[in-house]
């Protein structure tokens, strides 16, 4: 989700080599007795479906947390990891946890894939949806003040341009992600971030390390150094955008051409999880149109529901923005999926953006 966690949730790979770490918060003990353990992303849950479950079921799930996927993917690649029932990793992590057994093949005949909106199913970092079912998703947008920047922006052109300009230069936020840095001038390019070679990337990441100068900072966006002009041109999720333009009304928020960023967090089932038929009761019921309708309201991120903007009512504010538009073509969009050929370059080329901008 990016409800804040964009930044944080994406941060890398270090788990894909990580050793076994303690037992958490809610460790394995506590993960045994439970009838239902979801490990998952804080305060992710609306507290009205979680109750409506127990009502329904006559269990209460009993939530594990993380805040940041490389922490998830290190936990459940450890003994540490197991007792687990659900996980819900971002869609890079998707991937490698089922390349390396940690998470099982769902059982299609078991979940109503037919209510999902259907250009968040079969996606490039999980064909076939054979590990994984869309929970909600986000795009990658560029954030900015047209008075402050004296023009529309509508492209990753557009973004290197508009930074560049006196008054601007100094005000621009991207994010700490390699491939969220380094992916707007390979779309620019004409070339996928996911089948992108080690030297394109690198290649790529010379234009950022050239533009890096401008840039005042990759750490997560606060929605207030929008609404007060620190920032006047930045990388976010619509989540922070709408924030932001809730307390500074001109702001704007586009999705830019050619290509930009698709995240989806998704459930999947963990490896030998204890209770599957539990596991799959939950699925079933977070399914639920209204369900998904609540999740929505709670967390500020749409739910993967077809049709379910029609279902949150004519007075909703800032739909557009909620959806990444009024219609969205999902073909244009890409879901980064981790691959350990490359990730490498994307974390060092990051680092040599950093260096570039804080000399």
């Amino acid at each position: 989700m990016t409800r804040g966690l964009s930044l944080t949730r994406r941060g890398v790979l270090s788990g894909l080599a990580a050793m076994p770490a303690a037992a958490a918060l809610t460790g394995r003990a506590a993960a045994r007795e439970a009838a239902l353990t979801i490990y998952s992303w804080p305060d992710y849950f609306a507290p009205l479906s979680l109750d409506g479950f127990r009502k329904q079921s006559g269990v209460q799930p009993v939530i594990a947390t993380y805040e940041s996927n490389d922490a998830m993917f290190a936990r459940l690649n450890s003994p540490a990891g197991t007792g687990f029932d659900i996980a819900v990793p971002s869609q890079a992590w998707v991937p490698q946890l089922a390349k390396r057994g940690l998470i099982e093949p769902l059982d299609h005949s078991r979940l109503d894939f037919s209510v999902i909106t259907p250009g968040l199913l079969n996606r490039e970092f999980d064909p076939g949806n054979a590990y994984s079912i869309p929970k909600d998703y986000g795009f990658l947008g560029i954030l900015y003040d047209p008075e402050a920047v004296g023009m529309e922006i509508a492209s990753w052109e557009d973004f290197f341009t508009a930074g560049a300009k006196p008054g601007v230069s100094g005000r621009v936020r991207m994010s700490g992600s390699g491939w969220e840095t380094i992916g707007p001038e390979l779309w620019l390019q004409g070339l996928d971030w996911n089948s992108a070679t080690n030297a394109q990337i690198e290649a790529a990441g010379q234009r950022l390390i050239g533009f890096a100068k401008h840039i005042r900072s990759f750490s997560r966006l606060q929605a207030g150094d929008m609404a007060n002009g620190t920032f006047v041109l930045a990388t976010t999720d619509q989540g922070t955008a709408r924030r932001a333009i809730a307390m500074k009304p001109g702001l704007k928020w586009v999705l830019p051409a050619p290509v930009t960023e698709l995240w989806i967090d998704n459930y999947v089932i963990v490896k030998n999880a204890p209770n599957r038929d539990m596991a799959y009761a939950f699925l079933t019921y977070q399914l639920l149109p209204e369900v998904q309708v609540a999740a929505t309201d709670y967390i500020g991120f749409p739910a993967p529901l077809e049709g379910l903007r029609g279902r949150l009512g004519a007075d909703l504010t800032d739909a557009d923005m909620i959806f990444g538009g009024s219609v969205i073509d999902f073909s244009k969009v890409s879901s980064f999926v981790v691959n350990p050929d490359t990730i490498g370059t994307y974390m060092r080329v990051q680092t040599e953006i950093q260096a570039a901008a804080a000399g």
